[in-house]
């Protein structure tokens, strides 16, 4: 963990096959929880969701907005 690092921050797990964490701390223990990403289906670029996304919400990528879709534990992004 870098040594700058502070509650709320992202973080990339060089073994975690490209997957970012959210960092936390939890009764002065560090915890990690997986950052829930998804692809805008026009550029492709992945965009890392805020901790308290649910399915429903707008993002908005490549000047176009989409709904977020939650299936199988995965984020997907529709047309809006």
């Amino acid at each position: 963990m870098p040594a700058a690092a502070k509650p709320g921050d992202l973080v990339e797990c060089p073994n975690c096959a490209g997957h970012g964490l959210r960092l936390r701390q939890e009764a002065g223990r560090w915890a990690a929880t997986l950052a829930r990403r998804v692809s805008c289906p026009t550029c492709d670029e992945v965009l890392t969701l805020p901790e308290d996304t649910t399915a429903g919400d707008v993002i908005e990528c490549c000047r176009r907005r989409y709904r977020l879709t939650l299936e199988y534990g995965a984020f997907a992004a529709e047309e809006a």
